[in-house]
């Protein structure tokens, strides 16, 4: 009976508890509802604006920014972590078998993977934006309003975000950003050579990644992946921070333990620390 109550106990807490905090789920819940609806309407207008107004209904032109694939990634990571956690919560078999419950599915390895790939990447094209591109570029695309809100606000929402769920941050899951960031160079390069106004030296373009000069962008590239690998120490920095808080502040009022069901699966079971099956 008490193997039975155990691992009752578990499942139950493994879906009530997909945020770090002990907070009714309820609440957490429409908190993933919302930032889901706000980051894909936010998304919609931004495509459709900055097509409209500076890229000729060209939609493939704003795809050549790093920023606008990360703030893609963070909005479909935000619709992932919405759709999983209602359905952890209305439906946890769907996605928790009940007898292997140390077998990461495969709706938590793509969630994990996006989850680290969205924060990775905000951090990235914020601290590029922010320690160099704002004060150097007279563009009415980089420097609008808009573009110094789109570069502030989604690191600001990921690091919030960070400290909300319950997911952990692991320092070689860096790997996937870095793939990432490699599909990101071949459609920059693909672009810059098939694409009438990115040789004409249109402004569209990162003019610090000039392929026609190849040094200089593929320095750029590897500036860029050195970031990356910052930008997950600093996750994973801010993922200590959050469960130090916790374990400090919070875990006398948690009444299912220090750490979240989730976290403590994830953490000690090396099926999902390497995301293998």
């Amino acid at each position: 009976m008490q193997g039975t109550k155990k691992n009752n106990y578990k499942l139950s807490s493994f879906y009530f508890h997909l945020q770090q905090w002990s907070i009714p789920p309820h609440w957490y819940l429409r908190y993933r509802a919302v930032t889901a609806v706000v980051l894909v309407a936010w998304l919609a207008v931004d495509m459709s604006y900055e097509t409209r107004t500076f890229f000729s209904d060209e939609a493939i032109l704003w795809t050549i920014f790093a920023t606008n694939w990360s703030f893609l990634i963070i909005a479909i990571t935000a619709v992932v972590l919405a759709v999983t956690s209602w359905v952890h919560w209305y439906k946890p078999y769907w996605i928790i078998d009940p007898i292997h419950i140390r077998a990461m599915p495969y709706s938590l390895k793509l969630q994990w993977l996006l989850y680290n790939i969205s924060g990775c990447s905000a951090l990235v094209v914020s601290a590029g934006y922010w320690g160099y591109v704002a004060f150097v570029s007279d563009s009415l695309l980089v420097t609008s309003h808009m573009s110094r809100l789109k570069h502030t606000a989604n690191s600001v929402y990921v690091i919030l975000d960070l400290f909300i769920t319950a997911t952990p941050i692991r320092i070689q899951h860096m790997f996937f950003t870095i793939f990432m960031a490699s599909l990101y160079i071949s459609n920059d390069r693909c672009c810059f050579f098939s694409l009438p106004i990115i040789l004409l030296g249109n402004e569209h373009g990162y003019y610090f990644v000039n392929w026609k000069d190849p040094v200089e962008a593929i320095c750029t590239c590897v500036l860029g992946l050195m970031m990356v690998v910052l930008a997950q120490f600093v996750l994973h920095f801010l993922y200590l921070m959050r469960r130090w808080i916790h374990g400090k502040y919070a875990a006398a009022y948690d009444k299912f333990g220090q750490d979240s069901e989730m976290q403590n699966i994830m953490s000690r079971s090396s099926t999902y620390s390497s995301m293998q099956e």
